[in-house]
């Protein structure tokens, strides 16, 4: 059965967080880099809830659109082919992973403020990539050209946070890794009655 009801609940709690931003915008730009401030990721950090409100929190209109088309076009097959616990363990854990990049970029003496799916939504596409699935994403040469391009520092030139990305995707990668490892070990004692 195809399932999109978690992949909606992210679209509206982006929309939700991503709102007051886009209002602020449009006041004057003290407002704006207040919001953003106050919803984004930093080091050291602004507020204690950044980490998380940032996952969902999108600094302009192009990181929403393309992070909500994103999500759109892999979340309903994710949920779909590895359910709703696996969904949302990949999705915040990689998001908070994301939100930590701040910490990396400060200590390499350039600050940063972090906010956007994007770095979640690696996480998912780490965790495909990790499983036999993987032919779903890698199949398409414009997505390993993209995935590429947005994980190495060439993306920072255009104002994307590259590590955010990196770290995201790592994570994925480790949860795929380990739910295919656990789907192995559940297979084999179902036929053969005993664990490896």
């Amino acid at each position: 059965m195809y399932r999109f009801r978690n992949t909606l609940i992210a679209f509206i709690v982006s929309t939700a967080l991503t709102i007051p931003i886009f209002i602020a915008m449009n006041m004057n730009q003290a407002s704006y880099e207040t919001m953003v401030a106050l919803l984004g990721s930093t080091w050291p950090p602004i507020t204690p809830w950044g980490f998380i409100t940032a996952i969902f929190a999108h600094p302009s209109y192009a990181d929403y659109f393309f992070d909500m088309l994103t999500l759109w076009m892999i979340g309903p097959y994710f949920e779909t082919m590895f359910g709703t616990r696996n969904f949302w363990l990949t999705f915040m854990l990689s998001g908070i992973a994301s939100a930590l990049s701040p910490i990396l970029y400060y200590a390499m003496g350039t600050p940063v403020l972090v906010g956007g799916s994007s770095g979640a939504l690696f996480g998912l596409i780490g965790f495909i990539i990790a499983t036999p699935h993987r032919g779903v994403i890698l199949a398409n040469p414009i997505n390993i050209i993209a995935i590429i391009f947005l994980l190495s520092p060439l993306a920072f030139a255009f104002g994307i946070a590259y590590l955010g990305h990196l770290l995201g995707f790592i994570v994925g990668i480790i949860t795929g890794y380990l739910y295919v490892r656990r789907e192995q070990r559940f297979n084999y004692v179902k036929y053969f009655g005993f664990a490896i």
